[in-house]
């Protein structure tokens, strides 16, 4: 299982690294649009439709690298003082929790996405986009977290074997 859990990790770390890519193109989107809108020129009038796109985009494709990376909120003051048997309970109980959580939510993306591919459906705005690619990230972006709570699940890593004020950005 080794194997196809890093091969999960590898993807889920891409779809990140793209996130970064599109965030940082957003910034320039704007920053042109901004410029462009002061300098008197005729603004980008796709520019939102852009934005609302990449952030979309950037909540679902680096879900599952935020999974695997511990990068999300802990609730650490109710599960310190447990024993560590309920504290093992506990977080399957978490683990169950986010993974049916999170394949019910690929379930309907999904059904979303194949819907738009089978009718060839699309949003319209300052461009015309096939609708399948809203529903693309959603569906990846929770199948592959999906992946990773189960791999918390069954392997030997724990969700809570570090420190939450050791984590980067405390």
């Amino acid at each position: 299982m080794k194997p196809f859990f890093d091969l999960v990790g590898r993807l889920g770390q891409a779809m990140a690294w793209l996130t970064m890519v599109l965030l940082g193109l957003l910034v320039l989107l704007i920053t042109a649009d901004v410029v462009m809108r002061n300098s008197g020129f005729k603004p980008l009038a796709w520019v939102t439709d852009v934005a609302e796109y990449i952030l979309l985009y950037s909540t679902f494709l680096p879900m599952a690298a935020l999974v695997r990376s511990k990068g999300h909120v802990f609730v650490e003051f109710i599960r310190a003082p447990m024993p560590p048997a309920l504290k093992r309970v506990c977080e399957v109980a978490v683990y169950l929790t986010c993974l049916v959580i999170c394949v019910y939510l690929a379930w309907i993306a999904n059904a979303h996405f194949m819907t738009a591919w089978r009718t060839n459906a699309f949003d319209t705005r300052a461009f015309d986009m096939p609708r399948w690619l809203v529903y693309l990230p959603m569906a990846l972006g929770m199948w592959l977290a999906s992946l990773e709570w189960v791999r918390f699940l069954v392997g030997p890593d724990s969700m809570y074997d570090i420190d939450p004020l050791q984590m980067d950005g405390y």
